[in-house]
């Protein structure tokens, strides 16, 4: 399978927009948009599952609120282990090349998935049983550090010139695909079997599914061309030996930029996901078919917002939707937790919705472009993973933990609220000064 090209003299594609809108090219979008979404399912049946089972099966020697800063904690680790497969799988995407690393962290996600479903309880082997979560909690972080910025790149720099940021998002809108995948099913179990039985051994099974999606994706992503702009820049010999080195040398002010945006967008999706999950289910006594039923629809409309509005960044720019995003979710955060402790399941659905199928939508769906355009193809995945999954750990990793922590030590929303705040604040600023490359040609 090739995509085709225009080839000159010197040997070296010059990949005209209209050669690259070919059945090829939506294939490669096809394979990086479903390779993302099950590895969000993956990554997020933990979200769902954790909260509410991993507790008393992982942590059961622990008060309640201890247990539930342990679960937290392990999930956190998911996000300290991500930066660090994006610079290692980042820096070999640059090196080796954007598809074979796609295919690296595809399977070894899935594989880490699918054996936390086969973990038994503490009762069952003592400390073995949360030091091995840890532990493949820690590779499913590295493999999804490695994952998104490859497919975003593969994606962006097969794109026609001024449609990049609406193909690159379909990455982006892949996510919430695997996230109603995870809820979905997760809230399906749950309306099906009682809570006994849900916390005993039906938990296990979206994880043990994990190993037909990786069957599904594999297959998918193996049938998929290289990018033609890291082509071409091999074969000018302009591949950089050591990407990584470089980004930290001469690249750390666009790297920041990376960081900010993404660290405001995850600290909210999170902390109106996972963490309204855990305060929902174990302190106002919700059901917790209700806030997982309330993410899916909320993802089913992000799902269809991302690309709509990434289109429109094309046009507009990526600077105003971030920027809206940014002020809109913190004047919106302080009212959705006060929809939250009305305990009634349909508020909490429409706060769900407003949160994350517009209010984030707005910011995620042309992070995707704005943070791969920030680097040169020689190192546009090393810059953009680290920038990325810097931003991830320091917002979504840390939110669901500093939430609780927060909540236990104050008992009000207050202090949550002004943690959100001022991360807001600085990712503000720093959409505000970045550059506008929305309009300007890959280099």
């Amino acid at each position: 399978m090739t995509i085709d090209t225009v080839t000159p003299a010197n040997g070296i594609g010059l990949d005209p927009p209209a050669a690259r809108t070919t059945p090829a090219f939506r294939r490669l979008v096809v394979a990086s948009s479903l390779g993302s979404a099950i590895e969000h399912y993956d990554f997020f049946i933990y979200a769902f599952t954790a909260p509410i089972v991993f507790d008393h099966f992982f942590f059961p020697k622990m008060d309640s609120v201890a247990s539930m800063l342990a679960v937290y904690a392990t999930f956190a680790v998911g996000f300290v282990a991500r930066p660090f497969g994006g610079m290692v799988f980042g820096h070999y995407g640059d090196k080796i090349g954007r598809k074979a690393m796609l295919m690296m962290t595809f399977l070894l996600m899935g594989i880490a998935s699918f054996l936390i479903g086969c973990l038994p309880s503490y009762d069952t082997i003592g400390l073995g049983a949360p030091i091995a979560l840890v532990t493949l909690r820690f590779l499913q972080g590295f493999a999804f550090g490695g994952e998104y910025m490859n497919a975003v790149s593969l994606t962006l720099e097969n794109a026609p010139s001024g449609r990049r940021g609406f193909f690159a998002s379909w990455v982006n809108a892949s996510g919430p695909m695997g996230i109603i995948a995870a809820s979905g099913l997760i809230a399906g179990l749950g309306a099906l079997y009682s809570r006994e039985e849900f916390a005993t051994w039906v938990w296990r099974v979206p994880f043990l599914f994990s190993f037909v999606l990786v069957l599904i994706g594999t297959y998918i992503r193996a049938h998929v061309d290289e990018s033609l702009l890291f082509q071409n820049a091999k074969a000018r010999a302009s591949v950089t030996r050591m990407p990584l080195m470089e980004v930290f040398a001469n690249w750390k002010l666009a790297t920041l930029r990376g960081c900010l945006a993404n660290m405001v967008h995850s600290t909210f999706q999170y902390m109106s996901t996972v963490f309204v999950l855990g305060y929902a289910v174990k302190t106002l006594g919700m059901a917790q078919s209700s806030v997982t039923s309330g993410t899916m629809i909320a993802n089913v409309v992000e799902m269809f917002m991302v690309p709509v509005i990434a289109g429109y960044s094309d046009r507009f720019g990526r600077r105003p939707f971030l920027i809206a995003g940014i002020i809109l979710a913190a004047i919106w955060y302080p009212l959705f937790f006060q929809i939250v402790a009305t305990k009634e399941p349909l508020y909490l659905i429409l706060g769900l919705v407003v949160s994350i199928g517009f209010l984030h939508a707005l910011m995620f769906a042309p992070e995707a472009a704005y943070t791969a355009e920030l680097f040169p193809t020689e190192i546009r995945v090393s810059g953009s993973s680290l920038g990325k999954q810097l931003g991830i750990i320091l917002g979504g990793g840390i939110a669901p933990l500093a939430g609780t922590a927060l909540m236990g030590r104050t008992g009000s929303f207050n202090s949550v609220i002004i943690y959100f705040e001022v991360i807001a604040a600085l990712a503000l600023i720093g959409v505000f000064f970045a550059p506008e490359n929305a309009k300007k040609d890959l280099q």
